[in-house]
């Protein structure tokens, strides 16, 4: 693993933060995240991955992280685990930033099992820690998208070390 604090990577990694604060702010303040606003962060996202050409050096990587990440979306959302907004997300986080940002790995599949891997724990996780706390409130479905963007923070962060 090497260190990359290159444009691209930077840009990558603000972007998707920037995305996922704004994601947050909404599954906390209103529970839903509008289909529009998924839009359009899948068009910055594709915008900026394209002029940056990061589809065509990790084209591993990117393909890797959605074969893990398609099946498992499906799975947890039909098993009630996540919502919609949680789903279209985290294919949004798959599709323009599978793994890790920051640092060059020489292994791009490890690379995408771990970083979407630790953020799916983070944020499963933290859901069900919220739910254990708050279940006494009539809400008992967790705000996940808030936990997604701790977990991708955390593994992001982690990398550098």
């Amino acid at each position: 693993m090497v260190l990359d604090l290159s444009l691209v990577s930077f840009v990558h990694f603000i972007t998707i933060i920037l995305l996922l604060v704004v994601y947050s702010i909404l599954d906390l303040r209103y529970r839903t995240v509008k289909n529009e606003l998924v839009l359009a962060g899948v068009i910055i996202g594709g915008t900026i991955s394209v002029f940056t050409s990061h589809f065509v050096t990790s084209i591993v990587l990117h393909a890797t992280a959605l074969l893990l990440t398609i099946p498992l979306v499906y799975i947890l959302f039909r098993l009630g685990s996540i919502g919609g907004a949680d789903a279209k997300v985290l294919f949004i986080v798959s599709l323009f930033s599978p793994g890790i940002e920051l640092a060059n790995w020489n292994q791009p599949v490890l690379e995408a099992i771990l970083g979407l891997g630790g953020e799916l724990f983070i944020m499963l996780l933290g859901g069900y820690l919220y739910w254990r706390v708050k279940r006494n409130d009539k809400e008992i479905t967790p705000p996940l998208l808030p936990f997604l963007l701790l977990g991708y923070l955390v593994i992001q962060i982690f990398s550098l070390f």
